[in-house]
């Protein structure tokens, strides 16, 4: 029976691999890698693998927001079996790998002085990922009206907000407990917060 989903998640330097079939988890492991993922993630992969066997039948992936680099790296290694295994891949928000809860608020830091706050709402992630100043960030999480508010990283922002670490074990198990046609509809994609910052390079005098 085909039933196990592979997780994997790497969009902070806390990454995670896990394989859950319904309600149980096969396999987990999680490693420290601030900048060399593609380094750590490929043993722990190989095990979930065989804890999944022939029961593997999906992967998904935590698409941020977060690391850049860590992302890619989870999206290509995830299509990578997914190719080879003849099995669908997904993507889900790594803040679902951070808390069970139907309804919350996530802070994280948007850098260049920026917060962004999304909402989590009847388990679904809410289109709009805002990008707010300082300033304005308490009376965007009051608008809000929810009740608990996370950051999705190493350490809490801002006072009252819970630090949680997003984990590959949660993303299994979500995946397992939603419909197949829910699944199908969860694109793999990683979330960016805004384009690319890109400068432009300065003209030679002559």
């Amino acid at each position: 029976m085909q039933d196990a989903v592979l997780a994997l998640e790497l969009s902070t330097g806390h990454g995670s691999v896990a394989v859950a079939a319904g309600n149980e988890v096969l396999y987990e492991a999680s490693f420290e890698a601030r900048r060399s993922h593609n380094a750590m993630v490929f043993e722990p992969l190989k095990e979930a693998l065989l804890a999944a066997g022939s029961r593997l039948c999906g992967i998904v992936v935590g698409t941020g927001p977060g690391s850049y680099t860590g992302v890619r790296i989870a999206i290509s290694a995830a299509q990578g079996v997914a190719l080879s295994r003849c099995v669908p891949v997904i993507g889900m928000s790594s803040f679902f790998g951070c808390v069970d809860d139907p309804d919350f608020g996530v802070v994280g830091d948007a850098r260049r002085g920026r917060f962004f706050v999304a909402q989590v709402r009847g388990g679904e992630l809410q289109s709009d990922i805002a990008l707010v100043q300082p300033e304005a960030l308490e009376s965007e999480m009051a608008a809000a009206g929810l009740e608990r508010w996370i950051s999705c990283g190493e350490s809490a922002l801002v006072a009252g907000i819970e630090a949680k670490r997003p984990v590959a074990r949660r993303l299994a198990l979500k995946a397992n407990g939603m419909r197949q046609g829910v699944l199908s509809d969860l694109a793999l994609e990683p979330i960016y917060l805004e384009g690319a910052f890109i400068t432009q390079p300065r003209k030679r005098a002559v």
